[in-house]
């Protein structure tokens, strides 16, 4: 009986020990995130200063690679992520704590970072899981940093942005607030 408890024991320790440590789920990558197609549209709702309206944007135009939206915004899918005129949006490998800047002018510079990867967003269009925020800073006036929030959902694209000063490691009350209410997407790269 002994043995046979030792016998059992031992494939079980060497079981566990073949046993590997699960993962964390994996990001998907920037086109998934903001599919990019002639045709798609999303539409958000603003709020800025007690006001809100509503925003649409829409896929227009495509040449080679270059898609440009309603309101001239051209976006860029390349092997590093995706981008616009001025500045990487998302940057691969799309993981928490990747960071990266951008120069967006002689005195300005924004750094970005992905603050959390797998969560999930609740804006008036629905429940959106697996998706990715990335907090982008830029340096303000009189020392204070202007904070933007944005939320990318795989198989949707931007569903919330939320932008905030910070002074001295405190966050202000949300300055602008952009909610995705409605997206169709016509087909994505």
């Amino acid at each position: 009986m002994t043995f046979r408890l030792a016998t059992v024991l031992s494939l079980a320790l060497a079981a566990c020990a073949g046993a590997r440590p699960v993962p964390p789920p994996s990001a998907p990558r920037a086109s998934k995130l903001f599919p990019l197609a002639v045709g798609n549209r999303w539409t958000y709702r603003v709020r800025f200063l007690g006001a809100s309206q509503l925003l649409s944007v829409a896929i227009e135009s495509e040449a080679a690679g270059e898609f440009v939206d309603n309101r001239g915004t051209r976006y860029i899918l390349d092997h590093a992520g995706l981008r616009d005129a001025q500045r990487y949006l998302i940057r691969e490998p799309v993981q928490p704590g990747k960071s990266w800047r951008s120069v967006i002018g002689l005195d300005a510079t924004e750094s970005y970072r992905v603050a959390a990867v797998g969560e999930s967003a609740d804006v008036p269009a629905g429940h959106f899981a697996g998706c990715v925020r990335i907090e982008g800073r830029e340096p303000s006036h009189q020392g204070a940093i202007q904070l933007a929030e944005q939320t990318y959902c795989p198989g949707v694209g931007l569903v919330r942005v939320t932008t905030y000063e910070e002074r001295e490691g405190v966050r202000g009350a949300p300055q602008w607030t952009e909610e995705l209410v409605a997206f169709r997407l016509a087909g994505a790269r």
